[in-house]
């Protein structure tokens, strides 16, 4: 693994991750770099937390550290980022596969067609996913899973009927995480056979 040499190298990436989930800045297209200066960093007080991830992880794992902490909170501050939080992120994808054929087997007891899964309600105002999504019934992975294999989340934000933007800042999230999910091995097929087993038996 690359390592980091110094808490300025850890700044670039959260830097460069906290543009990718809020702005239209591509943290992948970009090798989590930025136009930060070193001065600019030097100058923070929070440089401190840096320092210390940079001693901790990997570049890697920091890359992994910052997405799992802010996939959570999209405007969380360096110093309340949780090592709890990144620790169940790694075991989500210790088990991704055990996850994903889980939360799906939850969603088809719950009597949602495959087409349900990916569209909205009758009346434009929701969808099965970010609601289970959002009372922690699914993963945010699983989400992201689905929408590698069939697409649908550009789609689903152009549908839904969203006054607050609540529905739109999840899936614009979503959408965000998949190019870093991307990024690493996912189970492709095996998903996909899961899918085809429990919607067209």
């Amino acid at each position: 693994m690359e390592t980091l040499n110094n808490g300025y190298q850890a700044y670039q990436i959260y830097q460069s991750l906290k543009l990718h989930f809020t702005t239209d800045y591509d943290a992948v297209k970009y090798n989590y770099k930025t136009s930060v200066k070193q001065i600019s960093f030097e100058r923070r007080r929070d440089r401190y937390f840096f320092e210390k991830l940079s001693r901790r992880f990997s570049r890697e794992e920091l890359i992994q550290y910052f997405t799992a902490n802010l996939i959570e909170n999209q405007k969380v501050w360096i110093g309340d980022m949780s090592d709890e939080i990144y620790s169940a992120y790694v075991a989500r994808y210790d088990k991704i596969t055990y996850m994903f054929n889980e939360d799906v087997k939850f969603l088809y007891n719950k009597g949602y067609t495959f087409d349900q899964l990916c569209s909205t309600t009758e009346d434009y105002s929701a969808n099965p996913l970010l609601e289970a999504l959002r009372s922690r019934e699914i993963h945010p992975e699983t989400v992201v899973l689905l929408d590698i294999l069939v697409n649908f989340l550009n789609r689903l934000r152009a549908s839904v009927s969203d006054p607050l933007g609540i529905n739109k800042e999840t899936i614009d999230m979503l959408i965000k995480y998949k190019s870093i999910m991307l990024q690493k091995p996912l189970p492709k097929n095996k998903i996909k056979d899961k899918i085809l087993l429990l919607f067209t038996s």
